[in-house]
């Protein structure tokens, strides 16, 4: 049943970075992993979709979720390709990337899908505080990305070996 609860989390939430025309998103089609972009509310019929579904004193985290203002924060992922700038060419092999964020104490996990590799950055403006770990991967296949751990200011830096 947890699993159950970490995949129906993965269609939540919602990112800063704008998807590609061809993603869909709130606009219509699908768009992976996570249902919602560009700061305003995932779009799933799970969870909160707003700051106003959750009342006073709370936000409505980017998974979905009710939390207080303290328990969330502003989260930038960036990337490299073999140490290269993301760019057309550098992501040849890999134009469509996973992105999945976990917490090392609860083992929940969600993400988004697909994310450009040529943008180079992923930002997300309200993430709970306790998704402390963050995967990135060609789009459907889990192995062979980079992962890393948000440091104290909620940067993380990946290179990616395609």
């Amino acid at each position: 049943m947890p699993m159950r609860l970490a995949l129906a989390a993965l269609f939540l939430g919602a990112c800063i970075i704008e998807p590609p025309p061809d993603s869909g998103g709130s606009s219509g089609g699908s768009t992976g992993w996570g249902s919602g972009y560009g700061g305003g509310g995932g779009t799933s019929g799970y969870g909160c979709e707003s700051d106003t579904a959750c009342g006073t004193g709370y936000v409505c985290a980017r998974d979905g979720e009710c939390l207080s203002a303290a328990s969330v924060h502003f989260i930038h992922v960036d990337w490299t390709i073999k140490g290269q700038p993301a760019s057309d060419a550098t992501c040849i092999n890999a134009p469509k990337l996973d992105i999945t964020f976990q917490a090392s104490t609860t083992y929940d996990q969600f993400g988004f899908s697909p994310v450009p590799c040529n943008a180079g950055r992923y930002t997300i403006d309200k993430m709970p505080t306790r998704f402390t770990n963050v995967t990135l991967s060609r789009a459907g296949d889990g192995y062979g990305g980079d992962t890393g751990v948000f440091d104290a200011d909620g940067n993380a830096q990946l290179d990616l070996p395609y």
